[in-house]
């Protein structure tokens, strides 16, 4: 039987063997925190060992599925009543989850989004954010300072709303839409989180030009009055 207290936490990770277990430590002093499912999404690394090393769940996918699809498949084993979405990268920062926890645990909120503090480096150009933002408000008609922001926490009540996560770079905005047209009450949190940014290199623009694409995919099936 499942406490109402409970958290678990997913964790999707793609080549983190650098950062994931840091992750793993600093979430693992958090009270609140009773699971840990760490998904290895078709790693070419040493992510897998590095989670072994702790007392995270190991959950191996062969094959590189995506964030999306990643977070579905902890979902699918997560016992918790509270779950939380965290990033592999995010190291000691990673404690920062529990200004996450508190509004959700307490009942004010069903869902919780981190508001990070400024990048520390420039990366692209805002195209993405500013999509996102801009798409948020026409949706949903609120304004959103984080709108990519995968650090999150949500009552098993949206995640059963939900049905499961969108597929690709899109998550994040699917999910916030969705959650908001259930009637759900989201907000954002300033946290002191910190994770590996990407910069203005190739591998940088790669990246946001696919969240580009998603993001905007999922904009357009809105459009098309689709869930």
């Amino acid at each position: 039987m499942k406490s109402n207290n409970e958290v678990t936490v997913l964790v999707p990770a793609y080549n983190e063997e650098s950062r994931i277990k840091a992750t793993i430590l600093a979430l693992q002093k958090l009270s609140a925190v009773k699971e840990i499912i760490v998904i290895n999404d078709g790693s070419t690394d040493r992510t897998a060992q590095m989670v072994d090393e702790t007392e995270a769940i190991l959950l191996n996918l062969k094959l590189n599925h995506g964030k999306g699809d990643a977070l579905n498949a902890g979902l699918n084993i997560a016992k918790g009543e509270i779950i939380a979405l965290i990033d592999a990268d995010l190291e000691e920062s990673a404690k920062e989850l529990q200004k996450l926890l508190i509004p959700v645990l307490k009942k004010r909120v069903d869902m919780t989004i981190a508001k990070f503090p400024p990048a520390k480096r420039k990366g692209g150009f805002g195209l993405v954010t500013n999509l996102a933002k801009l798409g948020l408000e026409l949706f949903t008609g609120l304004e959103f300072e984080s709108p990519l922001s995968g650090q999150r926490v949500l009552t098993r009540e949206v995640i059963d709303y939900l049905g499961e996560f969108k597929s690709g770079f899109g998550v994040e905005v699917a999910m916030t839409i969705q959650v908001l047209r259930g009637g759900f009450e989201v907000e954002e949190i300033p946290v002191n989180m910190g994770h590996r940014e990407t910069g203005r290199d190739w591998a940088g623009f790669k990246h946001r030009g696919r969240q580009f694409i998603d993001v905007l995919t999922v904009f357009f099936s809105q459009l098309r009055g689709e869930r």
